[in-house]
C-alpha cells in the first residue's frame, strides 16, 4: 500500500508541478493587465514583505513528520500521542510569536514604504499584508497536519492537494477578476484555500488516520533534538528567502512598484529554470547514501561518480539557459507582451551563474550522504547577507538592475567559488577532473548552437513565428553538435538505444 501511495503520489506530484507551472504561465500577464503593474507591483511587494513571516515557521511540517515516523518506526503509540501534543503547543506558540511579528512589520510599512508607494498604495498595502499574515499562521497549522499526513506516508493527499490549490486559485481569480480585479482577491483566494486544506488535513488525522494527541510528560530529549532540527531548517529557510525575495524587497523599498512587477516576471522565469534543472537532483542521494554505508568515502570515488549525472544536470540546465538566451525575449513577448524586455535581461543574468550551480547540484547527495549539510548552509548564510548588501548599493548606482547583479556576484564568488573549495576540503572532490568532465564535448555544444542561433535571433523581429524559428535552430544545431562530438560514447549508445526501443515497440507488434 505504501508503495503505491508513493509510485502514485510521485506522479500526481508531477502532475501537479507542470499544471502550477502552467497556470502561472497564464495568470501572471491576465493579473497584471487586470490590476495594472503598479497595483500587482503592490501585491507582490507585500508577499515579499509577508514573507519573511515563514521564517517563524521552524519546519513545523517537517519536523512533525520526522519524529512521527520515528514513533511509527518504533510502534509507540504513547510516544506518538504525546510528541504530536507537544508540537501542537509549539505551534501554538509560534503562531503568537508570528502575529506578534506581523503587528510589528505592520506597524513599520508606513516608514517602510512611504517613500516608494502612494498614499493609496500604501492603504492596499496594508490591507494585503493583514490577509498575508493570517494566511501564514493558517499555514502554519496546516503544515503540522501535513506533516502527520506524510509520516503516515499519504502521497496521494498531500499531491491531490497540490492539484486541487491549482485549479481551485485559477477558478476563483478568473472568476472573481470578471467582476473585478483586485489584489486582495488574490490573498483572499490563497487563505480560503489553505483553510480548506487545515479543515480537511485536520479531518484526515483525526477521523482517517486516527491520529490522537494527548500530552503525558514533557520529553526534554526530544524538544531539543527537534529544536537543532528546526533550527537547522530555519536557516536553510532564510537562505531561500533571501535568494528569492530580498532583491524584490529591495527594489520595491528604493525604486517603484512597476519595477518590482518586472523583476517578478523575471523571476517566475528563473523558478520555471530552477524547477526543471534540479527536478532529478533526489534521486541520485540512494546511490550515494549506499556507497557511504559500504565504507565507500573516498574523493576519487565521489568525483568518478558524480561525473555521470552531472553531466545529465550539465545538458538539463544548460539548454535551458542557452535557449532562454536565444529565444527568452520573444518567450516574454509572446507570454506579456511589449514593455518587458527587462525582464528577459534580468532572468539571463541571474541564470547564466545559476545554471554553473545547477550543473554541479549532485553534490548535494553526497554531502547529505556523508552528513555534511549544515556547513553548506552556514556558507550560503554568509552569501545571502552579503547578497543584500551589495545588491543595496548596485541598486542605488545602478537602479533596477543592480539586484539582479548584485545576485549573479554573490552566486559566482559564493556557490561557485567558495562551496566548490568547500566540497574539496570537506569529501575531497577533484575539482579540475570533475568540471573538465561535466563540460566536456557538451559546453562547446552549447556554444556554437548560441553563435549560430544568436544572428538568427537578431535578424529574425520578435513575434510568434519568429519565437520558433529561433527555437528551432538553436534545437537542431545543440542535437546534431551533441550527436557528433558532444556526448561520450555511453551517452550515445544509451541515446541511440532509447530510440530503437522505442521505434521497437511502437513498430514491432502490429
Amino acid at each position: 500500500m505504501a508503495k503505491s501511495q508513493k509510485k502514485i503520489g510521485l506522479i500526481m506530484s508531477y502532475i501537479g508541478s507542470l499544471l502550477l507551472i502552467a497556470v502561472n504561465i497564464f495568470l501572471t500577464p491576465f493579473m497584471i493587465k487586470s490590476l495594472g503593474e503598479a497595483e500587482y507591483g503592490v501585491y507582490q511587494m507585500m508577499m515579499s514583505f509577508g514573507g519573511y513571516l515563514v521564517l517563524i515557521d521552524f519546519g513545523t511540517g517537517t519536523v512533525m513528520t520526522r519524529f512521527v515516523s520515528m514513533f511509527l518506526g518504533k510502534g509507540d503509540k504513547r510516544g506518538e500521542k504525546n510528541y504530536i501534543a507537544m508540537n501542537m503547543i509549539i505551534t501554538l506558540v509560534l503562531t503568537t510569536i508570528m502575529m506578534m511579528a506581523a503587528s510589528v512589520m505592520f506597524l513599520s510599512m508606513d516608514a517602510m514604504y512611504s517613500s516608494s508607494l502612494s498614499a493609496e498604495q500604501l492603504a492596499k498595502a496594508k490591507q494585503l499584508f493583514i490577509v498575508i499574515a493570517v494566511n501564514m499562521a493558517v499555514n502554519l497549522w496546516a503544515h503540522a497536519f501535513q506533516g502527520i499526513i506524510t509520516a503516515y506516508e499519504k502521497f496521494v493527499f498531500r499531491s491531490f492537494y497540490s492539484i486541487f490549490r491549482t485549479i481551485l486559485k485559477l477558478t476563483i481569480i478568473v472568476t472573481l477578476f470578471s467582476f473585478k480585479a483586485d489584489s486582495l482577491i488574490i490573498v483572499g483566494a490563497d487563505l480560503l484555500i489553505n483553510l480548506i486544506y487545515l479543515i480537511a488535513g485536520m479531518l484526515y488525522c483525526f477521523l482517517g488516520l486516527r491520529v490522537r494527541a494527548r500530552l503525558y510528560y514533557f520529553d526534554k530529549e526530544i524538544f531539543l533534538s527537534a529544536m537543532w532540527f528546526s533550527l537547522a531548517i530555519m536557516l536553510q529557510a532564510i537562505i531561500n528567502q533571501a535568494n528569492t525575495r530580498v532583491d524584490i524587497t529591495i527594489l520595491g523599498i528604493m525604486v517603484a512598484a512597476e519595477s518590482v512587477t518586472k523583476y517578478s516576471v523575471a523571476m517566475q522565469i528563473f523558478q520555471i529554470f530552477a524547477t526543471l534543472s534540479t527536478a532529478a537532483v533526489p534521486m541520485y542521494l540512494p546511490r550515494f547514501t549506499k556507497l557511504v554505508a559500504s565504507g565507500k568515502t573516498d574523493g576519487d570515488m565521489f568525483t568518478r561518480e558524480m561525473i555521470p549525472p552531472s553531466r545529465i544536470q550539465t545538458l538539463i540546465s544548460g539548454a535551458i539557459t542557452f535557449c532562454f538566451i536565444v529565444c527568452g525575449r520573444d518567450f516574454i513577448y509572446l507570454w506579456m507582451g511589449e514593455g518587458y524586455e527587462l525582464s528577459w535581461i534580468i532572468a539571463v543574468i541571474v541564470m547564466v551563474p545559476t545554471f554553473l550551480v545547477h550543473a554541479n547540484s549532485v553534490v548535494e547527495s553526497v554531502l547529505d550522504a556523508v552528513g555534511k549539510r549544515m556547513v553548506r548552509s552556514v556558507i550560503l548564510l554568509f552569501v545571502a547577507v552579503a547578497n543584500i548588501g551589495i545588491s543595496i548599493v548596485l541598486v542605488n548606482w545602478l537602479g533596477e538592475l543592480g539586484a539582479p547583479i548584485g545576485t549573479a556576484v554573490t552566486t559566482i564568488v559564493g556557490s561557485v567559488i567558495i562551496l566548490n573549495i568547500y566540497y574539496k576540503k570537506a569529501v575531497g572532490i577533484k575539482l579540475i577532473p570533475l568540471f573538465k568532465g561535466m563540460f566536456k564535448g557538451i559546453m562547446p555544444c552549447f556554444l556554437i548552437a548560441t553563435a549560430i542561433a544568436a544572428p538568427v535571433a537578431i535578424l529574425i523581429p520578435v513575434s510568434i513565428w519568429g519565437f520558433f524559428v529561433k527555437a528551432f535552430v538553436f534545437g537542431l544545431v545543440l542535437l546534431i553538435t551533441l550527436l557528433w562530438f558532444g556526448l561520450n560514447k555511453d551517452e550515445k549508445e544509451m541515446a541511440f538505444g532509447f530510440i530503437k526501443r522505442k521505434l521497437g515497440n511502437r513498430f514491432g507488434k502490429k
